[in-house]
């Protein structure tokens, strides 16, 4: 087993795209408070969490915690303190899906577990997770602790759907809960604790919780279309891992649906051989019908998103998630 770099590349988390400078003090402080290593004892733990979080990445699930803590007033430290939850228990399962998927590349990094062995990378990530439940657990609030909680067992309820639904072609019903459980849960709990922390109430922590939810949809099925539209070194991984790997997303159901010769390969379970899955993934590359479709369903979740959200009371807060959002939807990497 080997340690990560002692030196890893600084966080790339701070290079901001503009939507995102409305929450910029807010992100530095989360920064801070991801890597403070304070209080821990095993070096190797505080070596674990340069290099986990090295790479940075979009930080739009904080961002969509302090976006919408500044529709309301709530204490910084308990939102902080979220966002860091949300964050870290994000990165958590990045740990162990790489462990899962035999990931060799991460943000255009090496993946811990092609440096640490199976059982070490697993603990790493049961570490992560704690982290981020203390972290939940210093906000003080319950209800806080009753959502990370809810939206912990969904996550790992979506990884073992996706895990036993390998090789074969799901509905679009088992598709959407897939990508709800995976990704759209975080979004939906970011959104719907921050409006806990600032005391709003029902029916608008509802619709809080149903502009993440289906903000984190639309997040979803975008990452799903770039998985094949993108490049390596946008991506940071292989173009086109999903199907590789076994896993069909909604492009992918949409080529499929319309070449039935290409679908049997997948219906029967089995895998296909490896130079027909790379002429599927080419084969949706450049098809602009299914590209377009698939972009419309994200497009139509970014809709129902933004419904909910302008339930909310207008003025610059509100602005600022709605451009947030839209940037989640309409970004190329």
């Amino acid at each position: 087993m080997t340690t990560p770099n002692a030196a890893p590349p600084p966080a790339a988390g701070l290079r901001l795209p503009p939507v995102l400078l409305p929450v910029a003090d807010d992100l530095a402080r989360l920064e801070a408070c991801l890597r403070d290593g304070e209080g821990i004892e095993f070096d190797l733990l505080r070596q674990l969490l340069d290099w986990v979080f090295s790479s940075g990445g979009k930080r739009i699930r904080p961002a969509m915690v302090f976006g919408a803590a500044r529709l309301g007033r709530a204490d910084p430290e308990a939102v902080t303190r979220l966002a860091a939850a949300i964050e870290t228990l994000h990165t958590a399962t990045l740990v162990h899906d790489d462990l899962v998927d035999g990931a060799m590349i991460r943000r255009g990094m090496p993946t811990l577990n092609t440096r640490w062995s199976a059982g070490a990378t697993v603990l790493a990530g049961d570490w992560l997770f704690a982290r981020a439940a203390r972290f939940a657990a210093d906000t003080g609030h319950i209800r806080v602790m009753q959502i990370f909680a809810r939206m912990l067992g969904t996550l790992t309820d979506g990884e073992l759907r996706q895990m036993f639904g390998r090789q074969g072609i799901p509905t679009r019903e088992a598709y959407a809960y897939r990508i709800y459980a995976k990704t759209a849960s975080l979004f939906e709990a970011a959104t719907e604790a921050a409006g806990v922390l600032m005391g709003a109430g029902p029916d608008d922590i509802d619709a809080l919780a149903a502009f993440g939810r289906q903000a984190g949809m639309a997040f979803q099925i975008v990452d799903d279309i770039l998985d094949f539209t993108s490049t390596e070194a946008r991506l940071g991984k292989p173009v086109g891992s999903d199907l590789r790997g076994g896993t069909v997303t909604l492009p992918a159901l949409i080529y499929l649906d319309g070449h039935p010769e290409a679908a049997g390969w997948w219906a029967n379970g089995s895998a296909p051989d490896a130079d027909r899955v790379e002429g599927v993934i080419e084969a949706i590359r450049g098809d602009a019908d299914v590209l377009a479709a698939a972009r419309d369903a994200a497009r139509a979740r970014l809709a129902a998103a933004l419904d909910a959200l302008r339930t909310l009371p207008a003025g610059a807060a509100r602005d600022d998630l709605e451009h947030i959002a839209r940037f989640a939807v309409e970004r190329d990497t």
